[in-house]
């Protein structure tokens, strides 16, 4: 059955602490293709506690260059450098993230060991990340609203339509993985009768996760999200601070609820929690969510959530 797995590598804003790291987050697929959402510092050091390994990540989506998103970068890339990876890793974000890695970081296939390919994105836009037998991953990206140039990302699977056995029963056409290849064009004369591809085949769900960076609430955040299986979103503060949210380009838990809300999402994951809430103080931030969207949860490091679909 297709899944997606999420691990939390670092749920925490604007520094490490010893409860929370940084920004960072791990998306692993059933077919074994990997994202890595930002790299907050101390990133891998999560990720060696995971069933995961550097050598897994197959693509680094980068939301902005502040140093609780990027920080954990350089110690990745050594990691992967040191254990002899091989197989070549992807890097894509805004211009400034682009170059921070390439030229601050010297991240090239010469000194590294293995070949690092650079994504400048902007804008909106999508990228197909793999077709495999008819399923499909796609990435998209929109602004998010922060101080500096930042980009909100969706992750979404789209399965390939699945044949109802039963139906093919039902006209006497034994099934079987030849009548997928037999219906390419739509429609087929099988045993005397014309079968159409919409007559027995049933589309798959797919799923979505949006992960929105840090952000105020916006509007090309919402349209980003709609009808999402899971909304990570940022909620640095709690409502009493709106005022320092919004200079500060960052949402409040109420803010990500309403946005939740808007956007038709399946679930609500709150992070990029502010190191004033320590401890059970966090949940001041679930509480206040929770009241607006029941599907809510709040992260913590090393968290695993799983997406079946």
């Amino acid at each position: 059955m297709p899944y997606v797995e999420v691990t939390v590598l670092g749920s925490g804003g604007v520094m490490p602490t010893s409860e929370r790291l940084t920004s960072s987050f791990l998306v692993y697929d059933w077919r074994g293709y990997t994202v890595l959402l930002d790299a907050g510092e101390g990133a891998q050091i999560h990720l060696h506690q995971s069933p995961r390994s550097v050598h897994d990540i197959d693509l680094i989506l980068v939301t902005h260059e502040h140093g609780d998103h990027v920080n954990g970068l350089a110690g990745l890339l050594q990691s992967m450098s040191v254990t002899r990876r091989e197989k070549p890793l992807t890097i894509a974000g805004p211009k400034s993230v682009v170059d921070f890695a390439r030229e601050t970081l010297e991240a090239t296939s010469g000194r590294l060991g293995f070949q690092v390919n650079y994504l400048t994105l902007e804008g909106e836009g999508s990228l197909l990340l793999y077709e495999v037998g008819g399923d499909k991953l796609l990435a998209k990206w929109a602004p998010a609203c922060h101080t500096t140039e930042s980009l909100a990302y969706r992750l979404e699977w789209r399965p390939r339509p699945r044949i109802r056995a039963e139906a093919l029963k039902s006209i006497g056409i034994r099934p079987g993985p030849w009548i997928s290849e037999l219906l390419r064009d739509g429609e087929a004369k099988i045993g005397g009768a014309v079968v159409r591809l919409e007559d027995v085949v049933e589309p798959a769900k797919g799923a979505s996760i949006t992960y929105t960076g840090d952000t105020a609430p916006c509007e090309s955040i919402i349209e980003l999200a709609r009808e999402s299986t899971l909304l990570i979103h940022d909620s640095t503060y709690s409502s009493e601070l709106e005022d320092e949210a919004f200079s500060r380009g960052h949402s409040t838990a109420e803010h990500a609820a309403l946005v939740a809300g808007e956007a038709g999402v399946e679930s609500l994951l709150l992070f990029h929690v502010s190191p004033r809430y320590r401890g059970y103080e966090a949940w001041r931030l679930y509480r206040e969510a929770l009241a607006l969207f029941p599907k809510t949860m709040l992260s913590w490091d090393l968290q695993r959530i799983q997406v079946r679909f």
